[in-house]
């Protein structure tokens, strides 16, 4: 099963995402990049799907989870504001290899994490080889 590491700091939807996601994968979450950070170093996943920061000190954090060396490999899938073109460039910028913004239909997201997903094998797999 592939692991998902779900960084939101919304209650509510990290648990829609945890109870949907959580279908098809086995979700960890966070509520921030920083805490993601410090989970990794002793967990490894194979999809990082992160709620776009709301604040710019976040942001420099996002930047951190992409430069360490536990998840620089590790693809990351950003949800973003409707509309707002400029978080878009700025998660691209930070490393993520997709976006959705919000509000999101879930079988888009459903169908973009599996796109974003490794296809061989699992990087917990990889870490253990």
């Amino acid at each position: 099963m592939k692991t998902i590491l779900l960084i939101e700091d919304n209650d509510m939807m990290r648990m829609f995402l945890i109870h949907y996601l959580g279908k098809d994968h086995q979700v960890y979450a966070v509520k921030n990049p920083q805490e993601a950070v410090e989970w990794l170093r002793g967990t490894s996943v194979d999809l990082i799907v992160s709620d776009y920061p709301a604040n710019p000190v976040l942001g420099v954090q996002v930047r951190a989870l992409r430069a360490a060396a536990e998840s620089k490999r590790i693809p990351i899938l950003m949800l973003t504001d409707q509309d707002k073109s400029e978080q878009r460039i700025n998660a691209f910028q930070w490393g993520a290899k997709d976006c959705i913004s919000k509000p999101f239909n879930p079988v888009e997201l459903k169908m973009r994490v599996q796109i974003n997903l490794p296809l061989m094998g699992t990087s917990a797999q990889a870490k253990l080889a």
